[in-house]
């Protein structure tokens, strides 16, 4: 029989969490009791997740969508798993629902953003997009490839179901269904250095 999370050494509450990330010059997200450090980013990775910021908010401003697009300085929680995490980048639309345990920390974006590493790209594909999908309010999550020119995007129906549409090379562009915009590829990964072939 596996322990409950609070009889585990490394559990501690989530004010415990609260108070020393406020000091930390090391984020740590915080899973069930369980405080996981977030290894250091990349230039590639800082730079596309700039991208994205960029071309979501110039796009939302020229259509004149009252959306909120945040950087990873602002974390997301997940209350019904107690699970808090820092995505590269999201969306609000309309007014941003704060966590009661966490004022720094909202609980209903529109769109989730991650880049994908080697060292994230299985967690951020597999238990943290299962967490993600538990936000009712949550309607796309998009992956963006590090070392590719690669992107994937989940769109969530209103019957709760999920469609995923790959967006490939740099000619390419794809849709934002959740906020009626489409983004190029060649804005996604301007100036990003080191990419490989989707041919290798």
């Amino acid at each position: 029989m596996l322990p409950k999370a609070q009889e585990s050494p490394m559990w501690v509450s989530y004010e415990t969490w609260l108070a020393a990330e406020a000091s930390s010059p090391v984020r740590h997200e915080y899973h069930d009791g369980v405080p996981v450090a977030m290894a250091g980013g990349t230039p590639e990775h800082g730079q596309l997740a700039a991208n994205m910021t960029y071309a979501i908010s110039q796009a939302l401003r020229i259509a004149q969508r009252p959306c909120i697009v945040y950087t990873s300085d602002v974390r997301i929680r997940i209350e019904s798993v107690n699970r808090t995490y820092y995505p590269d980048a999201s969306v609000v639309c309309g007014t941003p629902t704060r966590s009661a345990l966490d004022p720094h920390a909202i609980t209903n974006p529109l769109l989730v953003l991650e880049v994908l590493s080697e060292s994230t790209a299985a967690f951020d594909m597999g238990s943290k997009f299962s967490h993600y999908r538990l936000l009712p309010s949550l309607r796309e999550y998009v992956l963006v490839h590090q070392n590719l020119p690669l992107v994937h995007v989940y769109f969530r129906h209103e019957n709760g179901t999920w469609d995923i549409l790959t967006a490939a090379g740099l000619e390419d562009e794809f849709p934002l269904q959740s906020l009626g915009l489409s983004l190029r590829m060649a804005d996604v990964y301007y100036l990003v250095s080191g990419l490989g072939s989707l041919e290798e």
